[in-house]
């Protein structure tokens, strides 16, 4: 009997809660706050405004809805109005009551039919667009939003950063920096992007740091329609920010229903001294610069860093890079003393971080130039594919490698790696082309340096190319055309004294030739002569240039002016002294 009673005592006060329609206001408090929240992630970011408001809207929501419920317990609508619950009901009210009671049925029914809708649209959308395109997204490069605007150093930095990190992602193609750095400061549509790029989603965001704290709002983007498929701020120390990093990573790879690939590198345990870091990231953005001073700089950035964290491997790679830029690119340090200085910071950050991608790309290019070791640096390009196997750099050393020991077609398969992700890196585009000539395959060389120069039509060595193109074809007049337009001084003359010899005017080609042995541009000068027949001089030069270790040597299989040659003893013997198969 005691639990008969029990049971009656349970069902009346269920009763009591439908009466006074406490369940109802439950559901459709419930309801609300869902939608509440879903509309707040969305508007709050673009606002940039502070996590703790989400936190609060949240608090306040979970918090109220006890408050919800007493009332509804408590009070109830009548035809006069709010009135308390006494527990006795008119007719009139009852009546009254029923349909309140529907009323919020419907609401709640129609509101949970809208639940239900967004949540399967969300999913089918976004499995479409996942499919679509087989999964492509470009990082945008992050704007600055410091209040005097001089932390650009730090948004490029953690653009490229956020880019390695995604390109973890399984299935998903991400766009090289070099093609989405060129919409830096961008004010179209994302529609716009999205095509130039052929990606179908975008992440763009922004970063500011004070002091020792760095605020980063990153949204996920729709290319096609722009609608915003994810959000967030994040307000971190930053010595988190690669765990910032790698939450952005994940929660991008959440979005669009792919997986991390595990490196077996965990960027959100990397701790890096903040001070050291942001010298880092200000010697990494000087030395993309491209000038003496700023290379110099950027040593000086590096080597602080490396004081703030004697155990942070990567400002090492960078004292590397800009002392082998120093070296090989602007003469303006001792070679040898450049190239032994760059291959001590790398063996010290190979002791740090043995997988560290960027150090292998380096220590093959010093293997590269050094002459008989391609086989090596070979080696050291597949190790840091190995770690990274988007490398963009890895991939094009690597390209080039393969076509200088004349395997153009797996040079080709390289270089269109790169294209399908980085499909506005124009000199990718020319080292295509390259192989393509020094194949045979004039077509493909031609349609390939067409691509890159409506990309960029000044674009330095491309108007070159297509002049050598179309005079492989014997079309000297589209060759003049061609090489009239390109902008860099040394390729145009040896463009035009490559012409003047395939004309029959030796005299003004020779006279160019003579021009560039004083320059010191052997190997060019050798192709000259050639074109103009003097095979003894070429040799003479060629000779000069494997003893000065000329490292454009490594180039001979690739030059078309000297295909003729190929068949040489003499040519054989030059090839075994740069450390190339015959």
């Amino acid at each position: 009997m005691k639990s008969l009673h029990g049971i009656e005592v349970q069902m009346s006060f269920i009763n009591k809660l439908k009466q006074r329609n406490v369940i109802r206001v439950a559901i459709a408090y419930a309801v609300g706050s869902w939608v509440l929240v879903e509309v707040s992630s969305v508007l709050l970011p673009t606002f940039n405004a502070p996590d703790w408001i989400m936190r609060a809207l949240v608090l306040l929501l979970v918090c109220g809805l006890p408050v919800a419920l007493l009332v509804a317990w408590m009070f109830e609508i009548t035809p006069d109005g709010i009135k308390k619950e006494d527990g006795t009901d008119t007719a009139e009210e009852m009546v009254f009551k029923a349909r309140t009671s529907r009323k919020i049925d419907l609401a709640v029914m129609v509101a949970l039919a809208l639940v239900v809708a967004y949540f399967v649209f969300e999913k089918i959308w976004t499995s479409d667009m996942v499919r679509g395109n087989h999964g492509a997204i470009a990082v945008l490069p992050f704007s600055d939003m410091s209040s005097e605007r001089n932390q650009e150093y730090f948004a490029d930095g953690l653009t490229v950063e956020l880019l390695n990190t995604l390109s973890r992602i399984a299935d998903l193609r991400v766009t090289g920096k070099t093609s989405a750095f060129q919409f830096k400061d961008f004010k179209g549509d994302f529609s716009t992007i999205g095509k130039k790029l052929n990606v179908n989603t975008i992440l763009e965001g922004s970063v500011r740091a004070d002091d020792n704290k760095v605020r980063v709002t990153a949204n996920l983007i729709d290319a096609k329609h722009g609608q915003t498929m994810w959000s967030a701020i994040y307000d971190r120390q930053l010595d988190d920010i690669f765990q910032v990093q790698n939450e952005i990573a994940h929660a991008v790879a959440r979005a669009l229903q792919a997986q991390l690939i595990d490196t077996g590198e965990q960027s959100s345990e990397r701790v890096v001294v903040a001070e050291a870091y942001i010298a880092y990231q200000q010697g990494t953005f000087l030395q993309s610069k491209l000038t003496i001073e700023d290379q110099q700089l950027a040593i000086d950035y590096f080597q602080q860093a490396v004081l703030k964290d004697p155990d942070f491997a990567e400002p090492l790679v960078g004292m590397a890079e800009a002392n082998l830029m120093l070296a090989l690119n602007m003469v303006a340090i001792d070679r040898d003393e450049g190239i032994g200085k760059a291959d001590g910071y790398l063996d010290q950050a190979l002791r740090l971080a043995p997988d560290l991608a960027d150090a292998h790309v380096a220590k093959a290019l010093i293997k590269q130039i050094s002459f008989r070791d391609l086989f090596g640096a070979e080696l050291e390009l597949r190790h840091a594919l190995k770690s990274d196997p988007t490398h963009i750099t890895a991939l094009r050393r690597l390209g080039t490698i393969y076509g200088m020991q004349g395997r153009y077609d797996d040079a080709m398969e390289n270089f269109q790696k790169i294209i399908n992700r980085d499909p506005l890196n124009v000199p990718t585009y020319s080292n295509y082309s390259y192989n393509a000539l020094a194949a045979g395959n004039l077509p493909v060389a031609e349609q390939t340096i067409n691509k890159a120069l409506v990309f960029s039509p000044e674009s330095v060595f491309a108007n070159f190319q297509l002049a050598r193109v179309y005079l492989a074809q014997g079309n000297v007049q589209a060759a003049e055309v061609a090489i009239d337009r390109e902008p860099h001084p040394i390729w145009k003359k040896i463009g035009h004294g490559m012409i003047a010899c395939v004309q029959g005017d030796g005299p003004t080609g020779i006279l160019i030739a003579e021009e560039l042995v004083a320059q010191r541009e052997l190997f060019n000068a050798a192709e000259i002569y050639n074109l103009c027949g003097d095979t003894d001089k070429v040799f003479e030069l060629l000779q000069q240039a494997a003893t000065d270790k000329d490292p454009a040597l490594t180039e001979m299989k690739l030059s078309w002016a000297m295909t003729s040659l190929r068949e040489d003893p003499r040519w054989h013997e030059i090839l075994q002294v740069v450390g190339l198969p015959i």
